[in-house]
């Protein structure tokens, strides 16, 4: 009989920048060491048992609080504040944990990592795109995976590589703006400015993430690394959604060009 196959880790990096993060800024602004500390034994627990856990914030507290000890934490209410903050701030998907499961792109981002050249079933609750679920076998090295595992073959092979030049061809986007990080600029396309639009409808949105622009260029200690700058867009968004910032004064739903290029010219004078 087959042993079952391992979904759990027995361990997972964590990254030198962890503590420069904005969402775990915002959690220590707002709980903590308490926030950090809790939000670390949730991704462990989560690690534990895959990608993701199912369980209500309810029982995931008292869990929390058996770990910590009575001495040190007894407010459950606290404890399940805290766990909704992290949902809110994106550390774990807001949509998924109203549904009693714990889970995030960055937990099966490296989770996915992790198990490249395992065959673990990456199915439920699974929020990666087919790209990003792909990155980690693409930079696995050739020589560990054996043809038997591939099942491509040598026939298959040159009708793979045509289908997917054209396939960039396809999707090669228009650059509307790029936000300096540590490793390269991130560019924001037109199909992820468009969802920005949708998403924050009370914000120019092209005001923001020029000011985002300026702001990484005349603060370089502050850059976020490529595989953050979703994050670190959308929070910056999310914040100068909820102040009122830059009001839209029309609800467009699609790329201002005039717009766009008048701010950057406005933009480029002062660098």
């Amino acid at each position: 009989m087959a042993r079952p196959k391992k979904t759990g880790l027995d361990y997972f990096p964590m990254d030198v920048d962890f503590w420069n993060d904005i969402k775990i800024m915002d959690l220590l602004n707002e709980y903590g060491p308490l926030g950090t500390a809790v939000y670390n034994i949730i991704i462990n627990l989560v690690y534990k048992n895959g990608y993701y856990i199912e369980v209500s914030p309810e029982q995931l507290a008292l869990m929390i609080m058996r770990i910590i000890g009575n001495k040190w934490i007894t407010d459950k209410a606290l404890l399940l504040n805290v766990i909704g903050y992290c949902g809110e701030i994106g550390l774990f998907d807001r949509e998924l944990l109203k549904q009693s499961v714990v889970t995030s792109v960055g937990i099966q981002r490296r989770y996915n990592e992790i198990t490249a050249r395992n065959k673990t079933d990456k199915s439920k609750y699974w929020l990666l795109e087919n790209d990003d679920s792909k990155t980690a076998s693409v930079s696995a090295p050739e020589n560990t995976v054996s043809a038997a595992e591939t099942r491509v073959s040598a026939a298959e092979i040159p009708q793979k590589k045509s289908k997917e030049k054209k396939s960039k061809v396809n999707k090669s986007k228009v650059c509307i703006v790029t936000i300096p990080c540590r490793d390269g600029n991130f560019q924001v396309d037109e199909e992820y400015y468009n969802e920005l639009t949708h998403t924050y409808k009370n914000t120019e949105v092209i005001l923001s993430l020029q000011q985002l622009r300026n702001y990484m260029l005349s603060n370089p200690e502050k850059r976020r690394r490529l595989k953050n700058a979703h994050g670190c867009i959308e929070w910056w968004l999310g914040v100068d959604d909820a102040s009122g910032k830059y009001p839209r004064k029309t609800h467009q739903s699609t790329y201002d060009t005039d717009l766009f290029e008048h701010t950057n010219a406005v933009i480029e004078e002062g660098f």
